[in-house]
Order: structure tokens, then sequence, then C-alpha cells
């Protein structure tokens, strides 16, 4: 949900006088203190769940997925960077980080799918009900805006 949540970061930001550096910090920031709850709340599970503390291996384990998802949620600050370095404009560096957010989504469904050992159908068609929640936001945004 990383990416959910920069993509809502984006999404208050866009129109505003945020540069593209501030953006990637408040993105960056928002993603790692969201996943830092995250771990923070599975820990305390953990202790209330199991009364004792996890080991460090449990929590080497339970860091893992904060971390993949903080890296694929900062998959949308990269057109920000390239808008800093005025290799594009801020306002192409929006619309192709919520394209880029809304492909990670649908990749990590998709992956996650597959994995869990649905057949590739049903992998897409979970996919495709992602995408279309994606892309009916992506609507929303264009009719306020």
């Amino acid at each position: 949900y990383g990416t959910i949540i920069a993509l809502a970061i984006i999404a208050t930001l866009d129109g505003g006088s945020a540069g593209a550096g501030e953006i990637v910090a408040a993105v960056v920031g928002g993603v790692i203190a969201a996943q830092l709850a995250e771990l923070y709340a599975g820990y305390l599970a953990e202790v209330i769940r199991e009364q004792r503390h996890p080991t460090r291996a449990q929590l080497r384990v339970a860091a893992t997925d904060p971390a993949a998802g903080t890296v694929a949620a900062c998959v949308t600050t990269v057109p920000f960077v390239l808008a800093a370095a005025d290799a594009i404009e801020l306002d192409a560096a929006f619309d192709i980080a919520f394209w880029a957010g809304l492909g990670v989504l649908v990749g990590y469904t998709m992956l996650a799918n597959r994995l869990a050992g649905l057949r590739g159908l049903q992998s897409a068609i979970a996919a495709a009900v992602v995408l279309a929640i994606g892309l009916a936001l992506v609507a929303l945004k264009a009719f306020v805006h």
C-alpha cells in the first residue's frame, strides 16, 4: 500500500506550489513513515499475540515486506527527480508518476496472485480490477482538476 500512499501524496500536491524536490521529499518521507508504522504495528501485534518479543531473525523477515513496498512506491518519485533536473516539465512528472504508480499496483497484483498459486486468467482479472479502480481515480482527478 506504499504506492497508494505515494499516489495520494502526489495527488494532494498536484496543482499546488510545491517544487519537484519537495514532492520527492514528501513522497519518500510519507512512504517511509507509513512503512515504519506498519512495521511497528506488526511488532506490537507479535508481542501481544505471542506474549514475547520477536527474535532478530523474525524482525529481519518482518522488515523485508515494508522495505520492498518502500522501493516500489518510490518508483513514483522518478519523474519528479527528472523534473528537478529540468529533464521534463513538472506537469508531465505528475502524469508520468500516476501512470507509473498504477503500473506498479497492477504489476504487484499480478505477481502476488501468481505467487499465491492463481492461474494466469485469475491473476489477470484481479489486475484488471485494480487497473479499473486506478483508471477511475485518474478520471476523477482529471474531472476535478
